[in-house]
Order: C-alpha cells, then structure tokens, then sequence
C-alpha cells in the first residue's frame, strides 16, 4: 500500500508516518528533503526538525524577500514530491510506502495532485476549528514554513499579531476545502489521538 499523508503543519503526519517507518515503512519525508536541497541556505540545529529551520529561512509574509522565498520554496516541492513519487513506484509490491507531504502540497499544480491521486491512497488528518486556533498560536511560537499564496492581507490600523491570526485561521480554512477535495480517506483529530489507536488502526481505515 502507498498512502500521502495531507493536513496542515503540525496535524501529526510525521508522527504516523515515523509510526509507519518503524514497522518497516518507507518514510519519505518532503520536508527532509526540501531542506536537504536548501543546502547552505538553511542551518540545521541538533535534534531539530529540519522543517523549522525552512521556517527560519521563509520567514513572515511581510520579510523582505518572502514572496521570492515562497516561490522557491514551491519549486523545491514540486520537485521532491515528485521524486518522492518515482521512488515509491520502484518498491516492491510488498513494501509499504508513506508520503509526508508538506502542508502547501495543494499548491503543487494538476500533475502532480493526479499523481497522487492516482498512485496512492491520500489520507486527510484533518482538524476541527478549536484545534486550528492552537496551530495559530503554535505558528506564532515555531514558525514553519507556510505558502501563504496571497492570502496575507492586514487591514489599515490593524495589529501585525491579529492580523497573522485572523489571516492564518482563513488560510486554514480554504485549505480544509481543499485538502477534503483530494483527499480519499479523511481521519478526523480525535480518531487519530485515542489512546488505543494504532498504526494498524491507521492502515484498516485507509
């Protein structure tokens, strides 16, 4: 079985996805290797995960220099999602493969979202409002990189940290409706954190 995991940062795809590795899975991660393409760009601290260390190099929609970032940034993804796609395909049938896709893996672009599609079983770890109000505050604490895709706009006389709240809270929203869209399989917040829920779990609902 080849699953994608899609969902916003921070909605646990990692986590299942290590889940899956453990047990023999191949985990490919497309924010490791975003990173590793970044190269000298970025600087990778000791146990951390490389995905804040891209947050640091994208910075906030208003840095200087984010919408040239931004548009690199979605080159990377095209790119290692697609490599990621050729690898699964050369497994042996046997071999279980998970994709952790990136959060902005929707702005990627018709080929590779049929890809997909198409090749594998693409899992939604979707969350309910009160929990995308924790993912802004945890934004604004550990910023990761986001494609915000336009999608900034404060409001003349507002506050920069309201207008990244409200912004990101509308942001999580479109992209619910279109992570539903491509998604085959959607597991809700509270499935995915009960205590007896496992890998095996996981697998029988995809």
């Amino acid at each position: 079985m080849h699953l994608a995991f899609i969902g916003m940062s921070g909605i646990g795809k990692s986590y299942w996805a290590r889940r899956l590795a453990q047990r023999g899975w191949l985990h490919l991660d497309c924010d490791a290797m975003i990173a590793e393409r970044l190269g000298e760009l970025i600087e990778v601290a000791d146990n951390e995960d490389p995905v804040h260390a891209v947050g640091r190099w994208m910075g906030m929609p208003w840095t200087p220099g984010y919408a040239e970032r931004e548009t690199r940034y979605l080159e990377l993804e095209r790119a290692v999602t697609a490599e990621a796609l050729d690898t699964a395909a050369t497994q042996p049938a046997d071999r279980g493969v998970v994709l952790d896709t990136t959060g902005s893996v929707i702005y990627t672009g018709d080929t590779t979202l049929d890809r997909l599609r198409h090749e594998t079983h693409v899992i939604y770890f979707d969350a309910p409002e009160s929990v995308r109000e924790q993912m802004v505050e945890l934004y604004l604490r550990e910023p990761k990189p986001v494609l915000w895709q336009g999608g900034y706009q404060p409001v003349p006389g507002e506050a920069q940290d309201a207008a990244l709240a409200r912004c990101y809270a509308a942001l999580l929203a479109k992209r619910h409706a279109r992570y539903s869209r491509l998604s085959s399989k959607t597991i809700a917040y509270n499935v995915a954190r009960q205590a007896d829920f496992d890998e095996t779990d996981l697998i029988s609902l995809s």
